[in-house]
């Protein structure tokens, strides 16, 4: 037995020796093909401390996909990177752009030779406007799903996919619409995938598992973000409330290929970013 397998063995049985929550809904038969990580905020500076370290760490617990913008503070060329990457079993999947790149070309394509140099399939975008996005009209949110389309057409020339990520500002009751069903009907699909952020649609008061239904195939990469019961702020994956199981069933129907741990603000992101690995590998649906 290597380490790797030592570590993700030792987890899943303390797993079952803590009780995480959901563990009882864990009846079927499927587990997650791959499970990732976006190591900027859920790494904090436990990450930031020690980047080499970390990223064994997070390689040996499980996880093979990393979403980040930039650099990782490795003191690294992009290529070496991606090579040190390889040699721990982690793939640079997810990078970043902004909504003020998808009306300047020379921005994203700048933003997109970042991601190509690494490695990265994806590209997203992580808020919808270039202010606060305060008082904005369902014309604004058309507006857009343009931008969008704009920016994700120039993606694909360049070999990259354009992604959206979501927070609960799209599920927020507007001219008696919700602005994520205006996106939706306006983007097109063959350009601008979402990035399905589990945590904030349910913040925004809103069923994951009836959007998914209501837009298959339109979520290649899920953010498994979970929630306190308590105050609805962010929990560690596994020790919320949100119903991880009833969602991953409809993997197939989303299109979810990719499945990427976040939390906002760990206290202690170390024990975080193990104890949502360990539910993961263990989790059954």
């Amino acid at each position: 037995m290597n380490r790797r397998q030592f570590i993700q063995q030792a987890s899943i049985a303390a797993v079952s020796a803590i009780g995480i929550n959901h563990l009882s809904a864990c009846s079927g038969e499927k587990k997650l093909p791959r499970i990732g990580i976006i190591v900027g905020n859920t790494g904090g500076e436990w990450f930031k401390n020690n980047p080499r370290e970390a990223l064994k760490h997070i390689a040996e617990l499980g996880y093979t996909e990393l979403e980040f913008g930039g650099d990782l503070g490795l003191g690294l060329t992009p290529a070496e990177t991606g090579k040190y990457l390889k040699s721990l079993g982690l793939k640079a999947l997810i990078g970043s752009t902004s909504m003020a790149a998808m009306n300047d070309t020379e921005l994203l394509a700048s933003d997109i030779a970042k991601c190509k140099a690494l490695g990265q399939d994806f590209i997203a975008c992580y808020w919808p406007w270039t202010d606060d996005g305060q008082n904005k009209l369902l014309d604004d949110w058309k507006q857009v799903a343009a931008n969008l389309n704009r920016g994700g057409a120039f993606c694909r020339k360049e070999g990259v996919k354009l992604i959206y990520h979501n927070h609960d500002i799209e599920f927020r009751l507007t001219e008696g619409k919700i602005p994520f069903d205006t996106l939706m009907a306006e983007l097109d699909p063959a350009l601008v995938g979402i990035e399905f952020d589990l945590y904030w649609i349910t913040k925004g008061g809103q069923s994951a598992v009836e959007y998914i239904r209501k837009y298959p195939g339109r979520y290649p990469v899920f953010h498994v973000k979970d929630m306190r019961e308590s105050d609805r702020d962010f929990a560690c994956v596994g020790s919320g409330c949100i119903d991880f199981p009833a969602i991953f069933k409809l993997n197939a129907t989303a299109g979810a290929k990719h499945f990427i741990v976040e939390h906002d603000q760990p206290e202690d992101p170390k024990s975080c970013i193990e104890s949502s690995a360990q539910y993961l590998l263990q989790l059954r649906y």
